[in-house]
This record gives C-alpha cells, sequence and structure tokens, in this order.
C-alpha cells in the first residue's frame, strides 16, 4: 500500500541519490487527470535557485486499474526516444523500477508550459479552449494535427521502437484486435457484465480488416485532452502509456472518434469553430504524405476499443462513488454511443 503522506519524504531521498542533491520536492498532491496510473503533480525547488520546476510523478498502479496491463518503463522508454527524436514531449528525471522505494515502480517527469483542453466539464460547452477566439481555436486543432502527422512520418526504427513489433505470425492491427479483445474478457470478468454489442463489433472488425502493411508510430490516446498549447501553438504531447505500430491513419481516428464522443455521444453540439473532419483530414493527408484511405475502419476500431476502455473507467467511478450505481456508465458513455450508432449504419 502506497503512504501518500509519507511520499514527499521517500521522493526526496531517491532524489538526492539519482541527481545529487539538486531538486527537493517542495509541494506534491493528488491529480485529477488520469486513471490508469496513480498520477501526482507538485514542484521541485533546485538546491542552488528559488526557482521551482513543475513534476508529475506517475506510479504503476495497485491491482485491477483500466487496462489489464501497466509498464510504467515501456511509458518511460518511449517518452525518453520521444525526445530524443525532437517531439514535444516532457523532460524526465528519473525511473524507479524496484518497488521497495515507494511501494511500487515510478517515474517522475517535468510538466509542460501550457494548458490543457479539459473534458470535464466538456470543451464543447465551456473552459479555456471553448472560449478561444475562433482563429486560435482553429490553429490549435490543426497544430494538434500536425502533431500526429509528425509521429506518423517519424522513422519508428531509426528511433528504437522496434520493441513494438508485433509477435511472429501477427499483423500489428491483429495484435492490437487481441488485446482489446482479452481486456474486454478481463472487464467482463471483473463486473460481472456481458457487453453483447462490443463482442458483435469485434465480428465485423475481424471480418473487415484493410490490407495494408504501412506501418506508423501510434500515440495510442491522441487527442486534445492529452495536448498542451500556448498561443494556438502545440507545445506538449502527454501520457503515453499505449504506444504501438500502427495504420499511419490509426492515431487520426482516435483524434476524430474522441472528439465527437464528447459531443455526439453526450447529446451536445460541437464546438462551432473547431475545424470539420473533411477539413481535418485533408489538412492530416496533406501535412503526413499518407492516404486515409483506411479511415473508416479505424473509425470503428477506434469506436471499439474507447468503448471497451470506458467499461472500466465506468466501473472505477461508480465504485470510488463518482456517479451512481443507476447511471451504468460502464455501459452508457460517450464511447458505447458511437459504437452505437456505428451499429445503426454498419449493422454488426
Amino acid at each position: 500500500m502506497i503512504d501518500l503522506q509519507a511520499l514527499p519524504e521517500k521522493l526526496n531521498r531517491w532524489l538526492a541519490q539519482q541527481q545529487a542533491g539538486r531538486y527537493k520536492i517542495r509541494s506534491l498532491q493528488s491529480s485529477n487527470g488520469g486513471y490508469s496510473n496513480i498520477t501526482l503533480v507538485g514542484e521541485l525547488e533546485p538546491g542552488a535557485s528559488a526557482e521551482t520546476l513543475g513534476i508529475v510523478v506517475r506510479i504503476q498502479p495497485e491491482g485491477a486499474a483500466v487496462f489489464p496491463d501497466c509498464d510504467v518503463r515501456a511509458q518511460y522508454q518511449t517518452m525518453h526516444l520521444l525526445k530524443e527524436a525532437g517531439l514535444p514531449v516532457p523532460g524526465l528525471l528519473g525511473l524507479e523500477m524496484d518497488p521497495a522505494v515507494v511501494g511500487a515502480p515510478f517515474f517522475i517527469m517535468t510538466r509542460i508550459e501550457g494548458q490543457v483542453p479539459n473534458e470535464n466539464p466538456l470543451y464543447h460547452l465551456e473552459g479555456w479552449f471553448h472560449d478561444l477566439p475562433p482563429d486560435t481555436c482553429k490553429q490549435s486543432w490543426f497544430a494538434g494535427i500536425e502533431g500526429l502527422a509528425q509521429l506518423a512520418k517519424l522513422d519508428w526504427r531509426a528511433a528504437g521502437f522496434d520493441f513494438l513489433l508485433p509477435k511472429p505470425g501477427q499483423t500489428a492491427l491483429q495484435q492490437q484486435i487481441q488485446y482489446y479483445q482479452d481486456m474486454l474478457q478481463w472487464s467482463e470478468q471483473l463486473s460481472g457484465k456481458r457487453y453483447p454489442l462490443l463482442a458483435q463489433c469485434l465480428k465485423w472488425l475481424l471480418a473487415n480488416q484493410p490490407n495494408s502493411h504501412t506501418l506508423s508510430l501510434s500515440w495510442g490516446d491522441a487527442k486534445l485532452g492529452n495536448c498542451v498549447f500556448q498561443n494556438g501553438q502545440l507545445t506538449g504531447m502527454l501520457d503515453w502509456e499505449r504506444p504501438a505500430l500502427s495504420n499511419p491513419v490509426d492515431d487520426l481516428s482516435w483524434w476524430l472518434m474522441l472528439d465527437q464522443s464528447l459531443c455526439t455521444g453526450y447529446g451536445v453540439p460541437r464546438l462551432a469553430h473547431l475545424p470539420s473532419r473533411e477539413e481535418t483530414v485533408a489538412h492530416w493527408e496533406q501535412v503526413s504524405g499518407f492516404s486515409a484511405k483506411d479511415l473508416p475502419y479505424y473509425d470503428v476500431l477506434s469506436a471499439w476499443r474507447f468503448a471497451i476502455i470506458m467499461t472500466r473507467i465506468g466501473r472505477i467511478f461508480t465504485e470510488r462513488g463518482w456517479v451512481p450505481p443507476e447511471a451504468e456508465m460502464d455501459l452508457r458513455n460517450g464511447g458505447s454511443r458511437l459504437v452505437e450508432l456505428l451499429d445503426e449504419r454498419l449493422h454488426f
């Protein structure tokens, strides 16, 4: 069991060894974001300066979380390689895999200056991103899309991402589908519930796989809510828990799906200043150099994956008392609604 009250002292001892006493924790508190890791935010005070450094501490969760697995080492390695490749990811201050230090493996990274679009409340309805001037809103959106394109164009072999290659005998798509199929079964076992529409959607996905062998590095959770912006510029790309090698359109489909889930999925109007799907796809194709021909398939895959993730997030919210049981958040959410709409059109 991790003792959050004793954590600053334990981390200070660790920092003294890792950073030769250059930093000391000034403050540390739980974060409202992130459900698949224990996430804390705080400030470091450099030993020779009064200036502070914003930090985020990611701790591997105990017991069942959102995903059936969590590997802070892989997250840390991914961000290290991306930083070397020139992408705007957080700086890294150290990784510790020995659970004896604080109670579980963890790493510390720096906070990036800027603002992250809010998802609760929905940025479609209110908040700083909602209130941006129309031109800055569009500029921010396209800056995020250009970040996806930069990732898609990255030479992932030269950057060191061979460790993400699929197992022998499987394509990258087959491996991804298998992972989420296993996750769905795991989620059903934990909750004692069945999600038949997701099982039907899986059959469609297996029967309609595109014949594409082009692979790019996939963020795994590409969305506005994982981007840091300043004055319309992308200054940070956050949350690298599920990196993969996938079809270049994978991140684009996830970006579009997440945005739709937060408006159509909850029956609210989309923020008027945001570029349309058609404008977004055209811009991505132009700056990435890839075709979006496989996007319709990945639209379904993204909605299915997200609905599976929401079966876990919904259960976690219910168990923690954040939503009432009768809300059935694991079954009724923005992701599941998109799967229902796709079923109406495609007849899973």
